[in-house]
């Protein structure tokens, strides 16, 4: 292909582009507006929850909950195991002295 041909078509295409590209023009003192509120420090209003998910999303705090819910699921595993095994040797034992004795 020649250079001709292709200056050609990346004009016509260029054409194209632009006719397909909106014009809008923006409200008067939009842009000052925007660099008052940046420099103000004045954020979009963020929901709670958006901001709860960007607290606990970060790696420290991700990973100081991590630990305390295993460190809680094993106390919660523990504390059930132990009652599972006390009721299981009383069950036991009363067989043992009564063998008409019938566990739950």
């Amino acid at each position: 292909m020649s250079e001709d041909v292709k200056q050609s078509g990346d004009e016509k295409l260029e054409r194209l582009v632009r006719a397909a590209r909106p014009s809008v023009e923006l409200p008067p003192g939009f842009q000052s507006s925007v660099w008052r509120r940046i420099e103000e420090g004045q954020m979009p209003a963020v929901g709670i929850l958006e901001r709860l998910a960007g607290w606990f999303l970060t790696p420290r705090l991700a990973t100081a909950g991590l630990a305390a819910l295993v460190i809680l699921a094993a106390g919660a595993g523990a504390v059930h195991g132990m009652r599972t095994g006390e009721r299981e040797a009383r069950d036991r034992y009363v067989a043992s002295v009564d063998p008409s004795y019938s566990h739950r």
